[in-house]
């Protein structure tokens, strides 16, 4: 498994293996982020093109059985009321109009979209026109009135007839994660090159597309299902003070506009955020029904954090639980200590069973709010669920937090599966390459602890 990019973000060139644990070194500034944005949007998008698909034709049709529905009230209405029979006139639409219901009619025509009966939603669709024409014609609106309603009809029919082939979806899917991360900056703004991103499984090319201007160029892409069917993006905790905002907030500030108008419809909170509040959200429903393993690392970490973070269904809110003297106190995961919250995400996604063989995990620079000893322990927590086939992606500018990965590495014998990379900037063409320094560690090392030693070396 591999992603290879060029000129995407501040990143002129990487060539980057998932095989089991990537490291991502480098110091500020120097695109280590922009490796883990891309591989969230590429596996998001190619896994979520069939919900993006529903949910873009549920609007569509929505927004015409809406018209079609508020037309036929309007007209009629106003027929009745030039007639004098307003008041009967209510009666009349709500017993005619039953039978095309915007709620009813949706309901039916997402359990079509949901099953992929495209002939069946074809033959309802049919069936809901002569059912809103009849109840045009029983509210006694004139064929010279009928001009607007028509007009829906046809936009209506013309939507039903058009692809009904959801894998049309994935470049717009991938398209839409990759701006919500990036925004307008996804192609270097440094370079007039294109910006290429290929993505492969087993060899397999599973993506590719070269870019300009933040727009794809050219692009192709396999149909065949993907190994990593998620992906889990956790970049700080202080996500935990932000959830109620996050979750009330569209990814775009117009999502059905963002492919439509200019660069400047830019994401006002990135999708990773949106879904790693859900995730966490959602690992209520599974506190009594976890898999031994997972149970294994849930307790592992309650015993760190001497606690445990739940999320509470009836307040809305994250809360962190700790036990002293046979008592249970809760605690507002806002107001512990940003350590604890570290450890509470992978608490909470591990009870979410969203960490696992076919998912990545992706860290950004975990060591911002762990003191050293955490820093280590939380490490070990990564190295064992590697040493368990999950893949983890880590960026980092810590020879604290590198050298613990080498080491535990080595002690849980996964060796085989770890890859190094160094992030390194060509100040005076502001890109960055990252490349492969498994045989050079060393070079890590003196990058990320130099200013230390330089300044111990002053006095």
């Amino acid at each position: 498994m591999k992603l290879s990019v060029r000129n995407i973000g501040l990143v002129e060139e990487a060539n980057i293996k998932l095989e089991g644990l990537t490291i991502i070194a480098g110091e500020n500034d120097t695109g280590k982020s922009t490796i883990g944005k891309t591989i969230f949007a590429i596996i998001k998008g190619m896994n979520s093109h069939h919900k993006d698909f529903i949910e873009d034709k549920i609007l569509q049709f929505e927004d015409i059985i809406e018209k079609i529905y508020f037309a036929i009230r309007r007209l009629s209405r106003n027929i009745h009321i030039e007639a004098g029979e307003d008041v009967r006139y209510i009666t009349v639409f709500n017993k005619v109009s039953k039978n095309i219901h915007p709620p009813m009619i949706k309901r039916k025509i997402l359990s079509y979209l949901n099953l992929e009966d495209y002939e069946g939603l074809e033959k309802y669709i049919m069936l809901y026109i002569d059912d809103a024409l009849m109840a045009a014609k029983d509210l006694g609106i004139p064929m010279e009135e009928m001009g607007e309603l028509d007009s829906l009809i046809a936009q209506l029919d013309m939507e039903v007839n058009a692809s009904q082939d959801p894998k049309n979806y994935i470049i717009r899917s991938i398209l839409f994660t990759l701006k919500s991360e990036f925004g307008t900056d996804l192609c270097n703004k440094f370079t007039k090159k294109l910006s290429e991103i290929k993505y492969d499984e087993n060899g397999e090319v599973i993506f590719k597309a070269s870019l300009k201007n933040n727009h794809i160029r050219k692009v192709s892409y396999s149909i065949t299902p993907l190994e990593i069917e998620d992906v889990t993006y956790i970049e700080s905790p202080l996500i935990f003070q932000m959830h109620k905002m996050i979750l009330e907030t569209n990814i775009f500030q117009n999502e059905r506009k963002v492919f439509k108008e200019k660069d400047n419809k830019i994401g006002s909170i990135p999708f990773h955020m949106k879904d790693l509040i859900s995730k966490m959200s959602n690992s209520t429903y599974y506190e009594f029904d976890l898999k031994s393993e997972n149970l294994n690392f849930v307790e592992q970490i309650s015993n760190i954090i001497e606690g445990n973070s739940i999320f509470d269904k009836d307040t809305d809110e994250f809360l962190f639980e700790r036990s002293f003297h046979g008592e249970t106190y809760s605690f507002n995961t806002s107001n512990v200590a940003s350590g604890i919250k570290s450890f509470s995400m992978i608490q909470m996604l591990l009870k979410a069973q969203v960490i696992n063989q076919k998912s990545i995990l992706i860290l950004d620079e975990p060591e911002n709010h762990l003191h050293p000893k955490w820093q280590i322990k939380y490490c070990e927590i990564i190295v064992k669920l590697v040493s368990m086939g999950v893949r983890v992606v880590i960026n980092s500018h810590s020879p604290y937090i590198i050298q613990a990965l080498k080491v535990l590495a080595n002690k849980y014998k996964i060796n085989d599966s770890v890859n190094f990379y160094l992030a390194e900037k060509d100040i005076e063409n502001q890109t960055t390459k990252i490349l492969n320094v498994n045989e050079d560690l060393n070079s890590v090392f003196k990058k990320l602890s130099d200013p230390l030693q330089n300044l111990v070396w002053e006095q």
